[in-house]
């Protein structure tokens, strides 16, 4: 699926949006313009062209909002503050369990400590960021012909449809502001293309 369109941009892709789901700060910006950078010198034909533009429309919306409307959102749609729960939660258990999901994220907890895979020590494990970033780590070792301890198609299959495209879906209701409707809505169709 994603892979097998863009093999060469699939990781920085996924990174790209991995970026995107951490709370906003007043650099996230180059970061992200250096992962598009990135993911631009590897468009080789119309599929990673089509992939490039949906990085780059992102991106945009993220450059046209203030960064106190980028974090307040955030806080909204991701946190608990000030309300019971998050809106849309960025931990697949929370997430499953609210929506009402069969999906059971301690397979996927297992396979990322197993994989000895590195993570800031207050993310969550299974939050949509390690998602995103292991999924990219295996597309990463198709691409450097080094075989992943789990097939990238068969871990999009188990693990990430199960319920982030919910997530994109819940995602570009609920947002108050443009970037977070155009992440989900474009994540959404990067995983199903």
């Amino acid at each position: 699926m994603v892979h097998e369109y863009s093999p060469r941009t699939a990781p920085l892709i996924l990174r790209f949006y991995a970026r995107c789901f951490l709370f906003p700060y007043e650099e996230m910006i180059y970061e992200l313009h250096d992962l598009f950078r990135q993911i631009e010198l590897l468009i080789d034909d119309q599929e990673s062209m089509y992939r490039g533009h949906e990085v780059l429309s992102v991106l945009n919306t993220f450059q046209g909002e203030d960064i106190r409307s980028l974090r307040a959102d955030y806080v909204f749609l991701f946190t608990g503050r000030d309300r019971p729960e998050p809106v849309c939660p960025i931990i697949a258990a929370e997430f499953s369990e609210r929506f009402g999901i069969s999906y059971d994220s301690d397979s996927f907890v297992d396979l990322f400590i197993d994989s000895g895979f590195q993570t800031g020590e207050e993310d969550a494990l299974d939050s949509i960021v390690n998602y995103l970033e292991y999924m990219a780590l295996l597309y990463m070792q198709v691409n450097i012909e080094f075989k992943p301890e789990i097939d990238p198609e068969k871990f999009l299959k188990h693990h990430v449809l199960p319920w982030i495209p919910q997530f994109c879906d819940t995602l570009s209701k609920s947002a108050n502001i443009s970037f977070y409707r155009e992440l989900g809505a474009s994540l959404k169709r990067y995983l199903l293309s």
